[in-house]
C-alpha cells in the first residue's frame, strides 16, 4: 500500500510541476521572446504568430463563507505551449503585437485586484467573485479583439504605435494593483 501512495504522490508532484511550467506569469520589466513561443502553428491560419493568455485567480472562503482578500492570488499568464508562431513571416513588430497581448492581459489582472478589493463580499462570495471575473474577462476578451482589428493583427504600424501608447498607460494607471 505505501508504494502507491509514494507514485501517486510523485504523479502529484509531477503533473503539478507540468501545469504550473504551463503557464508563464506577467513580469514587471520582462519581455516576450520568440523562445517562449512552443506550440505548432494552426494549420491553415493566415496569422505570422498567436499569443495565448488569460486571467487566473485563486482565492479562500474563511469559515464565514466570505472570501479572505489577503490571500487572493490574481495572475497574467502566458501559455507557451499554445503560443506559436511562424519563423518566415515574423519580424520584431510582430513580438512587439505579442507583448501588447500579454501586457492587455496584465491590465485586466490589475482591474480584476482592484475591484477584488474594493467589493464588500458577502457569504454570498463564490457567486459574486464569478460575477467580478465574467465581467473583467469579458472587457478583456473586447479589448484583445480590439486591438486585433484596429492594428490590422499588427499591419497597421501606426495603430499599433497607439495601441502600446494606450497599454502602457493602462500599465501605470493601474499601477497601484500591480502583482
Amino acid at each position: 500500500m505505501k508504494p502507491l501512495v509514494l507514485i501517486g504522490f510523485c504523479l502529484f508532484v509531477l503533473f503539478g510541476f507540468q501545469r504550473k511550467s504551463a503557464r508563464m506569469s506577467w513580469r514587471d520589466g520582462h519581455t516576450l521572446s520568440w523562445s517562449d513561443f512552443q506550440g505548432l502553428p494552426s494549420k491553415g491560419s493566415a496569422f505570422s504568430a498567436s499569443s495565448n493568455t488569460g486571467i487566473s485567480h485563486r482565492f479562500t472562503i474563511k469559515s464565514t463563507g466570505i472570501i479572505d482578500k489577503s490571500k487572493s492570488i490574481i495572475k497574467a499568464n502566458f501559455y507557451p505551449k499554445l503560443s506559436w508562431y511562424k519563423p518566415e513571416l515574423i519580424d520584431e513588430f510582430t513580438l512587439k503585437h505579442e507583448q501588447t497581448h500579454f501586457d492587455i492581459s496584465e491590465v485586466h489582472a490589475r482591474m480584476f485586484r482592484k475591484a477584488v478589493a474594493e467589493f464588500h463580499f458577502t457569504r454570498n462570495s463564490k457567486a459574486e467573485i464569478q460575477r467580478i471575473y465574467k465581467k473583467i474577462e469579458s472587457s478583456r476578451r473586447k479589448m484583445q479583439s480590439q486591438f486585433d482589428a484596429e492594428t490590422e493583427h499588427s499591419v497597421n504600424r501606426e495603430a499599433e504605435k497607439l495601441w502600446e501608447v494606450k497599454v502602457q498607460a493602462l500599465l501605470h494607471k493601474y499601477q497601484p494593483w500591480a502583482g
